[in-house]
């Protein structure tokens, strides 16, 4: 024999005694649950590429709370130019 044949002789595939307590019974069988599929409602194109950014989450939430308060900051500047300023510029110049 060949070692290939030599390796194959002991495995359970060649005694047939090692699957006669098998029964394939319908009854037995345990209600298999389907996986939820995704099906879309919308038709998109197959070009559409895909891209993920590549800044992390919390930098770019970060981000853009920094530059809500900047813009709030600078829409109250620009309403306190507009109106009456809490300073006021000094009439007297002999100083």
């Amino acid at each position: 024999m060949t070692a290939t044949a030599d390796f194959l002789k002991g495995l359970p595939c060649y005694n047939e005694n090692n699957f006669t307590r098998f029964h394939s019974d319908a009854s037995s069988k345990v209600s298999v649950k389907r996986p939820s599929v995704y099906l879309p409602t919308k038709e998109y194109p197959s070009e559409q590429i895909i891209v993920t950014e590549k800044t992390n989450i919390l930098l770019r939430y970060l981000h853009q709370q920094w530059e809500r308060k900047n813009k709030k900051r600078e829409s109250a500047n620009e309403v306190e130019e507009g109106g009456s300023a809490k300073k006021r510029p000094r009439l007297d110049t002999s100083v």
